[in-house]
């Protein structure tokens, strides 16, 4: 059976995602190698396939290195943004420095299927260089690059306006409105829903 379990964690609030696809895990975004999550998966019995990362930043990757000990799984970032990992200034982490040991494996676009998941792979950049989204079925798992009725900031380390401008374009031409997003902060949306009230959609 094919689910999805929230945890928000850290001081920032980000939404990390459990996916399931029966006895199997895939972890989206761990921002903290959190308690409840790791009992939740062992009382399953679960096999965790793989780390997910949308994006670089700090409050995305704190986990990554504990679940990664604990589960001996695979870590998956694009290309563009894997320097973050391993460097406070790039990832934003300037109070308490996070920094991932890890190395990673390249989340490349278009499909991928890792453990048990078949998965599509979008480049958005924007809010980083590296910014990915990650389409499972109806489902997209779309990091910092659009909340509920906002989009991410563009002034951090290798963000570009122009180029979110560019993505936020991209997806306008080619998503089916009847995807369900899951944001790396806030509430769940659908894409038909931003289209019609996201004011940073509107043109």
């Amino acid at each position: 059976m094919k689910k999805i379990d929230v945890f928000v964690l850290g001081m920032v609030q980000v939404n990390t995602y459990v996916l399931w696809n029966d006895n199997h895990v895939l972890i989206v975004d761990p921002g903290t190698a959190n308690a409840q999550l790791m009992q939740k998966i062992e009382e399953a019995g679960a096999i965790v396939d793989g780390i997910v990362l949308t994006h670089g930043h700090f409050d995305h990757i704190g986990g990554v290195d504990k679940l990664v000990e604990r589960y001996h799984c695979s870590l998956y970032i694009n290309a563009n943004d894997q320097a973050m990992l391993n460097d406070p200034v790039l990832n934003f982490s300037y109070g308490e420095p996070v920094i991932v040991q890890t190395k990673p494996l390249d989340l490349l676009p278009g499909k991928q299927t890792i453990g048990a998941f078949d998965l599509f792979v979008i480049d958005a950049p924007g809010h980083s260089e590296g910014s990915s989204m990650i389409r499972w079925d109806d489902c997209l798992f779309c990091g910092d690059v659009v909340f509920q009725g906002s989009i991410g900031r563009t002034d951090l380390a290798t963000g570009s306006n122009s180029k979110m401008m560019q993505s936020l374009k991209m997806m306008k031409e080619t998503l089916d409105g009847d995807l369900k997003l899951y944001p790396g902060h806030g509430p769940t949306t659908t894409w038909k829903q931003e289209l019609l009230t996201n004011p940073f959609l509107q043109f």
